[in-house]
C-alpha cells in the first residue's frame, strides 16, 4: 500500500532507444473488456500507430513503477501487425522490423493480478484487477508505448462492450492544465469500469470533476464526492488554477476484518485512484485527498525529476505535500485544530521512532520500495523540514513571507526552465526570499541529522514539547529472523524480551500487539522450542532514549481567541 495514505509512484523510463519518431503522428489507444457470456474475462488493448522513420520501433512497458519492476507481465497473445520481424522487449513488449513509418497495430490482453477481490491487507496499484463484474488498471500497466514518443500526441477510445460502465481520466480531450494530450498522460491514468459502476459529476467551475466508485462504503458516495469538490477547490485557490482541467476521482471498496480500517491512493496528475476499506470512515479521507491531489503540482509543475534518480526527492514531492495537505486542510477548515494536531503528533512519534531516522537520504531511496520503514521517512523527514523552514521564513520577514510564497516562486522558475531539477529550484526559490537551504540539506538530508521543530513552530497557540523516551526494540533482529524461517536470530539477552523467557533459536508462532510509536504497548509472542510452546509478554523498552516531540495546543488561547489561533496554526 502507498504509505501510509498515499504516495505517487517511481516510473523509470524505458532505456532501450528506438529510432527517430514518424514525423510526431499521433499514437492511438483503444480498450476495452473481453466477455465469456456475461462475465469480464481480460483487457482488451490496441494500439495503433506508424512505425520510427528507421523502421526499428519499440512499443513496451516501463522499467519499473510503484516498486514493480515487471509491468508487463500480466499481458498475454501480443501480436503486431504490418511488422517484417518482430523480437522481445525487455519488458513483455516488441521490438518491430518494419517499413519506415508503416502503420503499427500492436494487440494484446491484461488478464488480473490477482484471482479473487484484492483487500485491505493485499492491494497493489501496479496490480490490474480483472473481476467477473468489474475491472481497475493503472496505465503503467495496461498500456506499451512506443519508445521516445511520450510527449507526443496520443487519443484514447472506450469500446464497449455495451453494459459495462466505463471512466478514465484518459478521455479527457486534453491532459492536466489544459496541455495537449500526450503519451505520458495515457500512461500516467486509471481505467475502472463494470456492470454497478457508480459516476457521480460535479462542476469545478467551468470544469468537471467525476467520482467513480465500484462497491459498497462506509459512507454516502455523494458525499464523498463533494468532500472532494471542496478538497480540489481550495488546492486551485492556493495555487491560482481555478481552471486546471477536468478531474477523476476513482474509488474501488476494499473487504476489511470488523473495525479495520486502510485506504492507499495514487496520484496519476488529471486523476487519482484509491483504494478504500469498506468500514473506513468519511472524516479519515480528508487528509488522503488533499495529499494525493496536491501532487497535481508536486513534484510535477515544480522542477525536473531524473527517472533513476527520482526516489531522492521524495522528501520533497511527499514530505512538502503531507506538510501543506495539512495546511490546507486546516486553512479550508476540513480538518480541526485538533485533527490537525493528531496528525502531526502521529507523524512525529514515527519519525522519532524510525529505524531509518539517521540514515542518509541515498540510503532511504535505495530502500524505498523494499521497506516499508524506509518508505515512510521521505514524508517524515520533509514534512518536518517544511515545518522548520516556514517557521524561519515568517520569523525573518515579520510574517510576511512563508513556505507558500516559495513554492509559488519555485513553480515559476521551473515553467520558466523545463530543466531545472527539483531540489535545485527549491534552493533558488528559498534563496529569493533570503533562506540558504544548502547547509540544512547537508546536514538533514544528505547526512541525517535528526529534525527537531522549534517551540514555537506552529505559532503562539500552540507549543511543540520535547521529552526523552526509550526507544521501541523487540530485542532481536527482525530481518534475519524472518529469513530464518521466524526462528529468533540475533537476539539481545540484555532486552525485555530475554527476560521475560524469549531465546536464541526459539520459533516464533504468532505475535500480536505492540506499537512502534510507544514501547510501554505490550507484544505477546508465542514461541515454541524443544520444551514445548511459550507465551511470552513484554514492552519492548530499549536501552536507548530518543527525543520525541509533540504539539499541544493552548486551551486557553483557543478558548479566548478561536480564530486567530486556527489562522496562526495554519501558518
Amino acid at each position: 500500500m502507498i504509505p501510509p495514505h498515499a504516495l505517487a509512484g517511481a516510473l523509470t523510463l524505458l532505456s532501450l532507444v528506438s529510432g527517430q519518431p514518424h514525423g510526431g503522428s499521433p499514437t492511438h489507444y483503444e480498450l476495452s473488456a473481453e466477455m465469456d457470456g456475461d462475465r469480464i474475462t481480460a483487457l482488451d488493448v490496441t494500439i495503433r500507430l506508424d512505425a520510427d522513420a528507421s523502421g526499428r520501433t519499440v512499443i513496451d512497458w516501463a522499467d519499473q513503477w510503484a516498486g514493480e519492476e515487471h509491468l508487463g507481465q500480466w499481458a498475454r497473445d501480443v501480436s503486431v501487425e504490418g511488422a517484417r520481424r518482430t523480437e522481445a522487449a525487455p519488458h513483455g513488449g516488441r521490438i518491430v522490423d518494419s517499413a519506415p513509418g508503416a502503420p503499427l497495430v500492436m494487440r494484446y490482453r491484461i488478464v488480473s493480478a490477482q484471482q479473487a477481490a484484492p483487500d485491505v491487507s493485499n492491494s497493489r496499484q501496479p496490480d490490474p484487477i480483472v473481476r467477473p463484474d468489474w475491472f481497475y488498471a493503472v496505465g503503467f500497466s495496461l498500456y506499451a508505448q512506443p519508445a521516445g514518443r511520450e510527449a507526443l500526441p496520443a487519443t484514447f477510445a472506450w469500446r464497449g462492450p455495451h453494459g459495462i460502465g466505463f471512466a478514465s481520466d484518459a478521455q479527457h480531450p486534453q491532459g492536466l492544465m489544459h496541455q495537449p494530450r500526450t503519451g505520458k498522460d495515457i500512461r500516467e491514468s486509471v481505467a475502472i469500469g463494470g456492470r454497478d459502476l457508480r459516476v457521480s459529476t460535479l462542476r469545478l467551475g467551468d470544469d468537471r470533476l467525476r467520482v467513480a466508485s465500484i462497491g459498497h462504503f462506509g459512507f454516502d458516495m455523494s458525499d464523498f464526492a463533494r468532500l472532494a469538490e471542496k478538497v480540489i477547490a481550495s488546492e486551485r485557490a492556493f495555487w491560482g488554477d481555478a481552471h486546471a482541467g477536468p478531474f477523476l476521482i476513482t474509488a474501488v471498496s476494499l473487504a476489511s476484518a470488523p473495525k479495520q480500517t486502510g485506504f492507499s491512493g495514487t496520484g496519476l496528475g488529471d486523476a487519482f485512484a484509491t483504494w478504500i476499506g469498506q468500514d473506513t470512515p468519511l472524516p479519515d479521507l480528508a487528509w488522503f485527498l488533499a495529499h494525493e491531489y496536491f501532487h497535481s503540482w508536486n513534484p510535477r509543475q515544480l522542477g525536473h525529476t531524473e527517472d533513476a534518480t527520482e526516489a531522492r526527492t521524495y522528501w520533497i514531492s511527499e514530505g512538502f505535500t503531507d506538510f501543506f495537505a495539512r495546511r490546507l486542510m486546516l486553512r479550508a477548515g476540513l480538518l480541526s485544530p485538533e485533527q490537525f494536531v493528531e496528525e502531526w503528533n502521529e507523524a512525529l512519534a514515527r519519525y522519532a521512532r524510525s529505524p531509518y531516522r539517521t540514515s542518509p537520504n541515498a540510503v532511504v531511496a535505495d530502500r524505498f520500495w523494499k521497506d516499508e520503514r524506509a518508505r515512510m521517512m521521505p514524508y517524515q523527514r520533509g514534512a518536518l523540514l517544511a515545518a522548520v523552514w516556514d517557521r524561519r521564513l515568517r520569523q525573518r520577514s515579520g510574517g510576511r513571507t512563508r513556505l507558500d510564497d516559495v513554492l509559488q516562486d519555485q513553480r515559476r522558475r521551473a515553467q520558466a526552465d523545463p530543466a531545472l531539477g527539483l531540489q535545485d529550484a527549491l534552493v533558488a526559490a528559498a534563496a529569493h526570499d533570503g533562506l540558504d537551504l544548502r547547509p540544512d540539506l547537508s546536514r538533514y538530508v544528505d547526512h541525517a541529522a535528526p529534525v527537531l521543530l522549534p517551540d514555537d513552530a506552529f505559532g503562539e497557540c500552540a507549543r511543540v514539547v520535547s521529552v526523552d523516551t526509550p526507544v521501541f526494540d523487540r530485542g532481536w533482529d527482525t530481518e534475519a529472523t524472518t529469513r530464518q524461517g521466524d526462528v529468533v536470530t540475533g537476539l539481545d539477552p540484555t532486552s525485555m524480551a530475554y527476560a521475560a523467557g524469549l531465546r536464541e533459536g526459539m520459533k516464533l508462532l504468532s505475535q500480536s500487539g505492540g506499537n512502534p510509536a510507544d514501547p510501554q504497548v505490550e507484544i505477546t509472542l508465542v514461541a515454541q522450542d524443544a520444551s514445548g510452546q511459550h507465551r511470552i509478554r513484554f514492552r519492548p523498552v530499549g536501552r536507548e532514549t530518543v527525543r520525541l516531540q509533540h504539539i499541544a495546543l493552548d486551551a486557553a488561547r483557543f478558548s479566548a481567541r478561536p480564530e486567530a489561533c486556527r489562522q496562526a496554526l495554519a501558518g
